[in-house]
């Protein structure tokens, strides 16, 4: 292509018209789709009138904002008919704007893209009306992101001139700090056909930074190919509040106002250069509230929170302004200081014992009275004790351990026997990635007994550490380092693959079949594709799903109810139970729980350990079995250690135990030991064992009976059979039942007339129907009478059956335990 003005090379990648023009309209250059659309050898040197149809007043109107346009002229848009070489028309929307100087070789730059301007029209003058006037920014691309529409706002905020938008891409105005997830998730949402909505860090012609809200989405054809996509932009915020704005959120604690933990950190670090050039010491003063946790779950969440709010503003007005001070974590809190003498050491007791007395002056936040907090305060000093940030923090936390063993509210200075242990921790925690794959981990299996057979009906997994230097660790002695450095979930990934493969080694050594408790910490929980994992262990290893139990603490499933939510209906579909741990010590309700479809609920040790001396846990233990059967969940108390807890638990109708009562965690082989020499837990001592439960099953055929007597054989109670009405009667008079469950479909006599009798003959009885037959009137009727307490049908669920069972007695029990003589 020849001409008087060289393309830019920009220009021969765009398919749209792109004309070069002088001053006198003069075609200058002409790029090769504009070439080959309109099909005139000599473009170049041709004048634009010469390409316009005669008697078309929208090419007139073009041809005289040419002759008129000057160089401080806005970009001017129209749309027009082109005359091509061969005599057809095409329709052409255009822009035409200034370009360089007037002196160039080109100074008007003209862009048309082709269109149907009749069937266009009224919706080309809307669009173009409401993005010239819109306030927000409006970009226009085509399939390959080359922009062929901009308007003024779009101008105005990134600072180019239409004219060097027009034939670029949007990444000219990439900063390089938009996170790459957000692109990713653009395309993902493009590419699925959806409205995406996001935030850029763009940047400005005069490299300004600036924060843009972006709404993108594609226009696609009829035959759904992408024809254009369209982007609506807002400025959020200038350069300087969107930088405070990212300062503030990066290294300010959100709750208290004060320095973050990565913050403080990296402040901890850049005071250390400084102390080691100039060669003065500094105190690192590491403050953690003693029994937190009660107070939180005496409170309730939004009180706490306010209180360590007021916690953090006490601590500001005893420090010094030069002394920086953070919180770390929940109640942990950490103070920096420099000292003014040059026994710092001293400076800073005095300091700290300043602050403990600060900190026992009650805070009044509550209606209920004012709350009084301690805490525990270690110190560490630099260079004494530690030369990095790192170090010297472990060394603040290690001596406010020693605080807290020493009775709280109180302070300690570091000391080098202290290093042993600190130095443990460090070893620990750079060991501790990786221990699964070398094969370091193992599993132990606590037993959970049934308090109605006393049969051992399930166990829960816990890990062990077999450390290569220091033996066998409790979970207690890693696992909060395991949270701390991001290998929870190695763990947690190995602990459910090896339950799940224990589960099927005891099924196909023939034990009876028990449910497998496993612990998900809250990072697991919170992970995505939870149920995929699950799924795939169980699948991998041939294990039952029903047997599988997975317990999750309180406090993860308050931390965000509505994910929770999902995360748990996710985990109910695989068929698996879910365990609430902990229970009690955190801020939720039953009624909270009412809303989450958990199987079973684990009453925290804390509560278990005085109930027979302590009134308020005793009530608050008993409230909730109540409650929580109510609800329908399973309840089992954690921690029992002594007969005396054991006979209360039973007494106040909880359904199962465990704790060292019976039996501490034990190896694999220890626990299938006990099963197969049916280790169970004797209640003789109790006088409560005078009076038995007594269950009747009727039904007239052999092998219905045979499979539930296998079923309930593991319960503790004992079982009667009839095989018709009539021995049924006959076995009713000669045994205090407690709970009748019949066949509906008998010879001679129906289930429901059988129970109807049976109310009259026996009222002092529970009566339930088992059947696959099922007369929906004859079985209302009954139950409208009160001669049928629950229907149940064939073929029933094991564990559904041990409940609806347990529910029967425990009617019977809340019905006539009172009356008995």
């Amino acid at each position: 292509m020849s001409g008087s003005a060289p393309v830019p090379a920009a220009w021969d990648a765009l398919p749209c018209l792109a004309l070069g023009l002088d001053r006198d309209g003069r075609i200058c250059s002409v790029n090769r789709h504009g070439q080959q659309r309109l099909g005139h050898a000599d473009l170049p040197g041709m004048a634009l009138k010469e390409l316009l149809v005669e008697d078309d007043p929208a090419g007139a109107r073009l041809w005289a904002q040419v002759q008129d346009i000057g160089p401080g002229t806005k970009t001017l848009h129209g749309e027009c008919m082109f005359l091509c070489a061969d005599g057809s028309k095409l329709a052409v929307a255009w822009s035409l704007a200034p370009q360089g100087t007037p002196d160039a070789p080109a100074p008007l730059q003209f862009v048309g893209v082709e269109c149907d301007l009749e069937a266009r029209q009224d919706d080309s003058h809307v669009f173009r009306t409401l993005a010239m006037q819109s306030r927000r920014g409006i970009l226009v691309t085509d399939p390959d992101n080359i922009i062929l529409f901009a308007n003024p706002a779009m101008a105005r905020m990134c600072g180019y001139p239409l004219s060097e938008l027009i034939g670029r891409t949007p990444a000219i105005l990439k900063s390089g700090q938009t996170p790459r997830e957000v692109y990713q998730d653009l395309q993902r949402a493009l590419d699925d056909d959806k409205v995406w909505q996001g935030e850029f860090v763009n940047r400005r012609k005069n490299g300004e930074r600036y924060l843009e809200a972006r709404t993108i989405w594609a226009i696609r054809d009829n035959q759904g190919e992408v024809r254009y996509y369209v982007s609506i932009s807002e400025d959020l915020a200038e350069r300087q509040r969107y930088e405070q704005h990212i300062s503030h959120l990066s290294n300010i604690d959100q709750l208290t106002g004060l320095q973050n933990r990565p913050s403080f950190m990296r402040a901890l670090s850049a005071e250390l250069e400084m102390a080691h050039r100039d060669g003065h010491q500094l105190l690192l003063l590491h403050l953690d509230l003693d029994d937190f946790a009660d107070i939180n779950r005496r409170l309730g969440a939004e009180l706490a929170d306010r209180l360590l709010a007021e916690f953090g503003q006490r601590l500001r007005e005893v420090l010094r302004q030069a002394d920086r001070i953070a919180r770390l974590s929940g109640d942990n809190f950490a103070l920096l200081l420099r000292p003014r003498a040059d026994d710092g050491e001293t400076e800073g007791r005095d300091i700290a014992e300043r602050l403990l007395a600060a900190i026992r002056r009650p805070f009044d936040i509550a209606a209920s009275g004012e709350t009084i907090l301690r805490s525990s305060i270690g110190i560490a000093c630099y260079p004494n004790d530690a030369t990095s940030a790192d170090e010297l923090l472990d060394c603040a936390i290690t001596a406010t351990q020693s605080a807290k063993h020493g009775g709280g509210n109180r302070l300690c200075r570091f000391e080098s026997t202290m290093a042993v242990r600190s130095d443990e921790i460090r070893r620990l925690r750079a060991a501790l990635p990786g221990a699964a794959k070398r094969g370091e981990l193992v599993l132990h299996y606590q037993p959970q007994l049934s308090l109605h057979s006393g049969h051992i009906v399930g166990v829960e997994a816990l890990v062990r550490w077999q450390h290569p230097e220091l033996g066998l660790l409790s979970p207690a002695a890693f696992i909060p380092l395991a949270e701390e450095c991001g290998c929870i979930a190695e763990i947690d990934d190995w602990v459910l693959e090896s339950s799940c493969r224990q589960m099927r080694a005891w099924r196909d050594a023939g034990l009876p079949p028990i449910r497998m408790a496993v612990n998900f910490s809250a990072r697991q929980f919170r992970r995505e594709g939870l149920q995929q994992t699950v799924a795939q262990a169980l699948a991998t290893h041939g294990a039952d799903a029903r047997m599988l139990e997975i317990e999750i603490t309180e406090s993860t499933v308050m931390q965000d109810m509505g994910a929770a939510m999902r995360t748990i209906t996710q985990l109910k579909s695989l068929e698996v139970r879910l365990s609430l741990d902990d229970f009690g010590t955190g801020y939720s309700s039953l009624a909270h729980l009412s809303r989450f479809p958990i199987d079973v609920l684990k009453i925290d040790q804390s509560f278990v350990r005085d109930i027979v001396t302590n009134p308020a846990n005793a009530a608050i233990v008993q409230a909730t079995i109540a409650m929580a059967q109510k609800l329908g969940k399973l309840v089992i108390a954690e921690g029992v250690e002594t007969e005396e807890q054991l006979h209360y638990l039973r007494r106040s109708e909880c359904d199962e135990l465990q704790g060292y009562f019976f039996s501490r965690p034990v190896p694999a082989d220890a626990l299938a030991l006990m099963l197969r020499e049916g280790r169970a837990l004797s209640f003789t001592s109790s006088a409560e064992q005078s009076v038995r439960d007594i269950v009747l099953l009727v039904d007239d055929e052999a092998s219905i009976l045979s499979a539930l007597r296998r079923t309930l054989r593991r319960e503790g109670y004992d079982i009667l059979a009839a095989n018709s009405a009539e021995e049924g009667f006959s076995m009713l008079a000669k045994h205090n039942v407690k709970v009748i469950v019949s066949d509906q479909r008998m010879p001679g006599m129906s289930g429901t007339e059988f129970l109807a009798r049976v109310k009259t003959l026996y009222p002092r009885t529970v009566r339930m129907v088992l059947s696959g037959y099922s007369e929906i009137s004859a079985v209302t009727d009954a139950i409208n009478r009160g001669a049928i307490y629950r229907f149940l049908a064939k073929p029933w669920d094991d564990e559904q059956l041990k409940e609806e069972i347990r529910a029967a007695l425990r009617e019977w029990r809340s019905l006539f335990e009172r009356q008995r003589d």
